[in-house]
């Protein structure tokens, strides 16, 4: 009898070891898109990862292996895409597939970020995941009566919470072939980091934005619009650093397509270029960004007050 209930003993604590492994490797190969898409939706990533796990059963769903949907999103009335059927609620109830997990990730923030039903979520602090959790039940996201103490619970199991803070350090590892646009021209030369990682160890592609190099001062453009205290936390940086290198307030929203230097610009512009003639709706601002010349010294190198905009066609001496 003990051999029998030690053998029982043994499947269940191997079962639940196998269960716990399967929901660490998912977490492992999908926690980089799901710090992506907090940064671009506003999702918080313990919540992205604590769905896919109960909604896909940690990837062994058959909604997520045969149509890469990880997170139980029905068709709906609009999908264009492809279609899988299976029972749930109903029998035969039509699913979304995907081509990739990443897809999958995309379309589940979208779903969240753009449908009214869901919108006090986002008035809620990003790191609230209690709030969120509480609040997908309460919006109907599922119809089990326990969905968000099971959302709650393995958020704190595996302490995915740590992903919402959003911290990254820039890896060391640069390309020197790669190239930036600088001044409406391609800059040969410019570093690039070919990854980065986070304080938690964990690797992030280079979806968000590129690096480059002007007036031998490092910047980014940014892909997505991103407030700048976010951005500081992302590269690991004080949060006063990126708004005095740039002259902007402490609290702004970057826009995508935005150069933002990592560093403080130069005394004076590189020796190719010594005097810049203003266009229509340019400010000293927008000129030291273009050169990567700090705005102050411009004021200075011209002899004009701070805070005085210059006229359109007059020129702006950069060395």
């Amino acid at each position: 009898m003990r051999k029998v209930l030690t053998a029982i003993i043994l499947f269940f604590v191997m079962s639940m070891s196998y269960a716990q492994s399967v929901q660490e490797e998912y977490i492992k190969k999908y926690c980089q898109i799901a710090v992506e898409e907090m940064s671009r939706t506003g999702v918080p990533a313990s919540i992205t990862l604590a769905q896919g796990i109960l909604e896909s059963g940690s990837g062994t769903s058959q909604l997520s292996i045969k149509g890469n949907n990880h997170f139980g999103i029905k068709c709906h009335s609009g999908w264009t895409g492809g279609k899988m059927y299976a029972d749930d609620d109903a029998k035969n109830e039509c699913f979304r597939m995907y081509h990739n997990a990443s897809e999958s990730f995309r379309d589940h923030s979208d779903f969240l970020r753009n449908n009214q039903r869901y919108a006090s979520l986002f008035q809620l602090d990003q790191k609230d995941y209690k709030g969120w959790a509480t609040g997908l039940k309460k919006a109907g996201y599922a119809t089990s009566p326990t969905y968000a103490t099971r959302l709650i619970e393995i958020i704190e199991r595996y302490d995915l919470a740590q992903y919402d803070s959003g911290t990254f350090v820039p890896a060391v590892v640069l390309s020197n072939e790669s190239t930036a646009v600088a001044n409406g021209q391609e800059t040969v030369g410019a570093a690039k980091p070919t990854r980065y990682y986070t304080s938690n160890g964990f690797e992030l592609s280079m979806t968000e934005y590129s690096l480059g190099t002007n007036n031998n001062t490092q910047y980014i453009v940014l892909k997505y619009d991103m407030d700048i205290e976010v951005l500081s936390r992302k590269l690991g940086m004080a949060p006063w650093q990126l708004p005095k290198y740039n002259d902007l307030p402490k609290k702004c929203k970057v826009k995508a397509g935005d150069i933002i230097y990592l560093k403080p610009k130069r005394s004076k512009a590189e020796k190719k270029y010594t005097e810049h003639v203003v266009t229509s709706g340019e400010t000293m601002r927008d000129i030291s960004q273009k050169y990567a010349v700090k705005i102050n010294r411009l004021y200075k190198m011209n002899g004009w007050e701070q805070g005085v905009q210059p006229v359109e066609g007059s020129k702006v001496r950069l060395r």
